[in-house]
């Protein structure tokens, strides 16, 4: 490959799209105030999967967490577009739906097993975690999307991109361990604000908030 790793992978791939376009904007759900958001570049990485990893970082002094698809050149990994970034209180929605995904992929074993098909094109089970962002089964594979959804103009209904990145059982599985490892390594992430509940008793404030509702209420 050379031309230094053809410039070591286009400068990890653009510092990751420049760490997602700030991970979408960012939300108000970051902890930017407290001893995780450190000036460390990056303060927690690990590989739940060979090739995958969970890393914490600090981009622009905001707190952002990445499940990664890494490269191999060489002697070194480098990341690729293949992902999907949060913001801890997006990060905390996810955690909050992991009983409900892991019984859908329950729910989809037995259904294999009796040969019964839901059929149709929509997700088994879709969640929206905040921005654009949406965890996604399918009846198809048997594992977790964890995907950037936007709306084309003149549609009336959102369609996956392909910023994101598609997680087997076995790896859906390997990636909790390593969210409790992150948890325990920097407990801050716990108390993370879920953008929803700083709506409480302000309807207008939510059907406007583009981390809550970024498509309208079509979802």
């Amino acid at each position: 490959m050379s031309k230094i790793a053809k410039r070591n992978t286009k400068a990890a791939s653009l510092k990751m799209e420049a760490c997602e376009t700030a991970c979408e904007l960012v939300g108000p759900a970051t902890l930017e105030s407290t001893p995780t958001a450190s000036k460390t570049k990056e303060v927690f990485d690990t590989s739940f999967w060979p090739g995958r990893r969970l890393m914490l970082s600090n981009f622009n002094g905001r707190t952002l967490i990445h499940i990664r698809e890494y490269a191999s050149m060489g002697d070194k990994e480098y990341p690729t577009k293949k992902g999907a970034c949060f913001t801890p209180g997006r990060l905390s929605v996810l955690r909050g739906k992991i009983d409900e995904i892991d019984m859908m992929l329950l729910q989809q074993e037995v259904n294999a097993s009796y040969n019964v098909t839901v059929g149709g094109e929509e997700p088994l089970y879709m969640a929206h975690l905040g921005a654009g962002i949406y965890a996604s089964i399918s009846e198809k594979y048997h594992g977790v999307s964890l995907r950037r959804y936007w709306m084309p103009e003149g549609q009336q209904a959102i369609v996956p991109t392909k910023n994101g990145i598609y997680l087997p059982a076995n790896q859906w599985i390997a990636l909790k361990f390593k969210l409790d490892e992150l948890m325990a390594t920097h407990p801050g992430l716990i108390d993370a604000v879920e953008c929803i509940n700083t709506h409480e008793g302000n309807q207008m404030g939510m059907i406007e908030c583009r981390e809550c509702t970024p498509f309208g209420w079509l979802i």
